[in-house]
């Protein structure tokens, strides 16, 4: 039988993640930060907001920690649509939506614009820092 992960260890390794991000953001050369926020929240707010120059990136973060071949998140349309809204104000920069996924130690990012997605630790990524 596998056992089971407690709900607050995962939302520790999440927010884990989230910090991760904006660190490695900001090695690159990026403003970033961590929008803490519950996940009831009305207001569509990414996980983590990354700018440089003209560009504008909202970010879910998703963390496994499983090998990076074996590791799939699902994204929910509801979770992309949340990053497409908060992102639509910004008309001066060049926006994107982006699905970061942490595997172990390495980062996977997959650009997305609406509908479910499926991001798997096999992925090339899609967007570079």
């Amino acid at each position: 039988m596998r056992a089971t992960t407690s709900p607050s260890r995962n939302r520790a390794r999440g927010y884990r993640a989230e910090r991760q991000l904006v660190n490695y953001l900001r090695q690159r050369g990026w403003a970033a930060w961590r929008i803490p926020t519950s996940a009831s929240s009305s207001e569509p707010l990414p996980d983590v907001l990354a700018v440089r120059a003209s560009e504008l990136v909202a970010f879910e973060v998703k963390y496994r920690g499983q090998k990076r071949g074996s590791a799939v998140v699902h994204v929910d349309e509801g979770q992309v649509e949340k990053l497409s809204r908060f992102l639509e104000p910004f008309a001066l920069y060049n926006r994107h939506a982006v699905v970061a996924l942490r595997v172990g130690r390495k980062w996977i990012f997959k650009p997305v614009s609406g509908g479910k997605v499926k991001v798997s630790g096999k992925e090339e990524n899609g967007w570079v820092p």
